[in-house]
């Protein structure tokens, strides 16, 4: 097994370094130096597990093992080097977008995921290993025997290098150990924020971003003053964005950086390539801003000699190109435009790019996928910069989302693992050492009191609330005491003054599915002064679905000047909405406003059209399928497909159905796509018929199974 303590015996959180011995062997030194660091400046009681197993379920075991140990329990663990990648099938109710359909590669359809290892609530069962080229990728099944909601036992982290680009795995290891055991050893106060905004995110909604901007101030408002402490940066800056962010990231005082864009394993897609007529002006654009680069270089005395090499040279354009204008059916244009747009894995070594911003937050799909052999986060951590952290998804993550969640408490010295523990996704983890915090000079040890605080202490941090996020962990910890009761959550939505604050007394009033989450939403809607709660709040709408709502909705379809994407999120309800209460909250809705618009009847026109579109778009299908009017391949389709696409006001129709049916499988999928809609105001349907068939002895395991995880994740 290869246990060792590198701390005394009194009493202290536990912490586990698991590795496996080859690294362990080739990294000794480091792995000590970082053990020693995690007890003496932490506090840590520290354990080496060495994976001599090589299987998930024997790590997991003993990691279970050490967090029931009365003595110095565990409360987190570090993955370093080659650890097994558990691959999550039957659970993408638990990530926050992926929703693939498991017939597909099975490499491609599971989620690559932690949450084995650090969830113990979770119950899996074994299915395969991977092939020998994949032989790290072990697929597992999650059984109706365990929770279907995430709740980790402990705040875990990954630091998998990999001998992409030239150099060992070994070596990138001991390099970046020394780097997380240097900033222990020399800890520093939170300096900076910095965020990206690339091209398609939230409808790239100018207000959203605004808003973004203002909540930083929430965040941190230890940084109220201070020069260059808040950084923002759009897309639209600069025609080849590319370089002007790597430099942002690579500021020496950087502490952490929110990057929104798409992305994929090997890419951060930070901006789109412009939209030419042709070829020939595809062309002129991209030298248009080479030349450009070459002119600003001349009129400021730069060197343009050089400056015309590294275009030359580093980036492969000819030299005549940066003279004339070449044949437009050059076979290099498509490479160069899309490599000058884009951040992909080459770009590190090709441009020297050596991230410095501490932590590093990728709001993106796949730039977490540390299961491949290179991967976008790991390139960030083990470059030479002083990146220690980053926090990413390993598949699809969501666009409305709360990214920076939490976030703030990083300058109040929080670990960056134990904030992601509280903001559980199956997909999203910290690639780097998840105990990483900065210097702090709070009175308060927020580690400690996060891991095992009383009700009376966050109740009196409650009180006292001089920092938003201070008071968001509070509520997060309260959230189960008999004090903080629906109506004292929904009071704070109405009335806190920051928003932050607001925004989690929503998230707890939508995980509770309280019985006021209609008057929670009723308030969040018409929450102008933070477009991330009302937009919250407008992506519920449809979620819930209850015919009230659709006075809530018919008022923002009705303002002339929602943001771009709260008004694209209220339209996208509509078709979850019950038709004869929509028609005619939008009738009035427009009655309303009508006197204080220009063309108003057109305005209304308009407006009418949008809903009159989306209107029972999926009844057709619903009601056929109940009906038993489909094919068997057209049930599966369409129960697969009501993941999504399943209005609340047909929930207790399909559920009866999903009784009746005579074919397992489509009962399956039923089941699975029924669980999706536990915020449905009609989901106590769901919750009876799943109940009742996980009980009937008749029905095939599979689908009792299946029922009792579907009844699980609603009442959990």
């Amino acid at each position: 097994m290869g246990l060792m303590a590198f701390t005394a015996t009194a009493q202290r959180k536990g912490f586990a370094i698991v590795i496996d011995p080859a690294s362990l062997s080739q990294a000794k030194t480091e792995v000590e130096a970082y053990a020693a660091a995690l007890s003496d400046v932490q506090g840590f009681h520290v354990y080496t597990v060495v994976d001599r197993w090589g299987i998930p379920d024997s790590i997991r075991a003993e990691l279970q093992r050490l967090h029931a140990l009365k003595q110095n329990p565990i409360v987190g663990a570090v993955f370093v080097g080659d650890i097994p990648v558990p691959m999550i099938r039957d659970a993408q109710f638990l990530t926050s977008a992926f929703k693939m359909n498991q017939k597909m590669p099975r490499r491609d359809s599971s989620v690559p995921s932690d949450r084995f290892y650090d969830d113990f609530g979770l119950h899996f069962q074994f299915i395969d290993r991977d092939t020998a080229e994949f032989s790290h990728l072990f697929y597992y099944t999650l059984t109706c025997k365990g929770n279907q909601t995430l709740h980790p036992d402990l705040f875990t982290g990954r630091i998998r290098p990999t001998d992409a680009g030239g150099t060992s795995r070994y070596e990138k290891l001991r390099a970046y150990l020394r780097k997380a055991t240097a900033a222990k050893r020399n800890p520093e106060p939170f300096q900076s924020v910095f965020v990206y905004t690339g091209s398609g995110s939230v409808n790239e909604s100018r207000v959203a971003h605004i808003d973004e901007q203002l909540s930083m101030r929430e965040h941190f408002p230890q940084l109220a003053g201070k020069a260059g402490a808040f950084s923002y940066m759009d897309f639209t800056d600069a025609p080849f964005i590319k370089r002007k962010l790597m430099n942002e990231m690579m500021r020496p005082d950087l502490s952490l950086g929110f990057m929104h864009h798409h992305g994929d394993f090997d890419t951060q897609y930070l901006t789109h390539a412009p939209k030419p007529s042709g070829t020939e002006e595809a062309l002129d654009y991209l030298l248009r801003a080479y030349r450009d680069r070459l002119r600003r270089a001349a009129r400021y005395g730069q060197d343009v000699d050089s400056i015309r090499r590294m275009l030359t040279e580093r980036d492969g354009l000819p030299e005549s190109w940066l003279a004339g204008q070449p044949s437009p059916a050059n076979n290099r244009l498509d490479s160069l435009l899309e490599d000058s747009l884009n951040l992909t894995l080459k770009d590190f070594a090709t441009y020297g790019y050596r991230p410095n911003c501490r932590v590093a937050v990728y709001d993106a799909c796949y730039n977490g996928a540390f299961h491949n052999a290179d991967y976008i986060a790991g390139e960030y951590i083990f470059q030479p910069g002083r990146t220690i952290a980053g926090q990413g998804g390993t598949v699809n993550v969501i666009q409305d989302k709360w990214p920076d969640r939490y976030m703030g408490l990083l300058a109040e010295g929080v670990m960056i693992g134990l904030i992601n523990q509280h903001e559980p996704e199956l997909e999203v983890h910290i690639i780097g050492d998840p105990t990483f915090c900065f210097s702090s000079d709070t009175k308060v040890n927020l580690n400690d009191l996060i891991i095992s605080g009383s009700t009376k202490e966050w109740e009196r941090l409650l009180k006292k609330g001089k920092s938003p996020d201070v008071c968001c962990m509070a509520l997060e910890n309260l959230k189960d005491s008999p004090a903080m009761t629906d109506a004292r959550l929904l009071k704070l939505v109405r009335s806190a003054r920051s928003g932050l604050v607001r925004l989690q007394a929503f998230y707890l009033l939508q995980q509770r599915n309280s019985p006021l989450l209609v008057d929670a939403i009723e308030v969040a809607a018409t929450d102008n002064s933070y477009e991330l709660l009302q937009r919250m709040a407008v992506n519920a709408i449809p979620k819930c679905g209850h015919p009230r709502l659709t006075k809530t909705l018919a008022a923002l379809l009705a303002q002339n000047n929602a943001s771009a994407r709260v008004a694209f999120n209220a339209m996208e309800a509509i078709q979850f909405m019950p038709a004869t209460e929509m028609k005619q909250s939008i009738n009035e809705a427009l009655d309303s406003v009508s006197p204080h618009v220009t063309w108003a009847k057109e305005y209304r026109q308009s407006r009418q059209k949008q809903v009159d579109i989306y209107l029972e778009r999926w009844d057709e299908d619903i009601i056929a399928l109940c009906d038993g009017k489909l094919s068997l391949p057209r049930q599966r389709m369409m129960a697969d497909r009501m993941k999504i696409y399943l209005p609340p006001y047909l929930v207790q129709r399909v559920a009866a159905y999903t009784e009746q049916c005579t074919d397992p499988e489509v009962q399956c999928l039923l089941l699975s796509s029924l669980g999706w809609h536990r915020l449905a105001y009609s989901s106590s349907a769901i919750a009876e018929t799943a109940q009742r068939m996980s009980q009937n002895t008749s029905l095939p395991q599979e689908v009792r199974d299946e029922a009792l995880k579907t009844y699980k994740r609603l009442k959990q």
